[in-house]
């Protein structure tokens, strides 16, 4: 794919890639915005770095791409709300910190009927040393790499996926539920994308038990296998850009007591997934 206003270099050959020759801290053109909409469909998740940018221009970038998503799920210990931007969160940990956000591999909000399709996560603050790296997978690589037998058995299935796996559970508005194929299609390149993640997904509808907690266990296991894995290694000021419909993220909490400080803003699907 060629690119005409914008450098794009891909991090591994099945997920990511880091965008260049452009500046998030002011509007972009319509070009800039098609080819870095391009970028992130070919690649799931794509980089900028040294873009010092505020509330404001982190809203504005999320809406060249569709409308904010406001999170669901109830109040988090590990993001608070941000004055005057109800779809932002803050995202700070310290020495204080009892946990952080993400630590499972999963798919933003998948608990919602029609979940996030895109997340932008600005890190303003990383952790000296390398430490606070976020890992992202390719779901649509995972799914091509299943044998026959596996997509014949997934033709046709939907898992519940339930927010009550992965926030306080002690919190009645955090029971959020919602059905999705198994296999899902992207419906802009067409790829088949294994849909289900740790952090959500609760069960296999309408097989026993027993035979849901291994399948889906498998799977698991499947996904996270790091031939369609990248680990993106944060600098002061940079963001990923990721695409909820086809890749899922891991945040490494191997920094404490360091500081981490970032902001977090969904763009909202407009659609239920749907089934390959």
């Amino acid at each position: 794919m060629n690119y005409d206003s914008i450098t794009v270099t891909p991090s591994t050959p099945h997920v990511g890639a880091e965008i260049g020759n452009v500046d998030l801290t002011g509007p972009l053109t319509n070009r800039e915005v098609e080819e870095i909409h391009d970028a992130i469909v070919a690649h799931g998740v794509v980089f900028f770095r040294n873009q010092k940018i505020d509330f404001a221009a982190q809203e504005r970038f999320v809406r060249y791409f569709g409308e904010p998503h406001v999170h669901v799920g109830g109040k988090s210990t590990a993001s608070q709300e941000v004055p005057g931007f109800p779809a932002l969160r803050k995202q700070h940990f310290d020495e204080n910190s009892k946990r952080v956000s993400g630590e499972e591999w999963h798919s933003d909000q998948s608990c919602t009927d029609i979940p996030p399709m895109y997340s932008v996560l600005y890190q303003e603050v990383v952790p000296p040393n390398g430490g606070g790296d976020t890992m992202f997978l390719s779901a649509a690589r995972a799914y091509e790499e299943l044998s026959p037998g596996i997509k014949a058995y997934l033709e046709g299935k939907t898992a519940t996926h339930n927010a009550a796996t992965a926030f306080d559970k002690k919190n009645t508005e955090t029971h959020l539920a919602a059905e999705h194929p198994m296999v899902t299609v992207h419906p802009e390149n067409g790829r088949k994308v294994l849909f289900v993640n740790r952090n959500f997904t609760s069960h296999i509808n309408g097989v026993p038990p027993a035979e849901s907690r291994h399948m889906l266990e498998f799977l698991y296991q499947h996904l996270e296998r790091p031939h369609w894995s990248m680990r993106f290694r944060w600098t002061d000021n940079a963001i990923a850009f990721w695409d909820n419909r086809a890749v899922q993220h891991y945040a490494i909490w191997d920094y404490w007591p360091n500081v981490r400080t970032g902001y977090r803003m969904f763009v909202k699907g407009i659609e239920r997934p749907k089934a390959a």
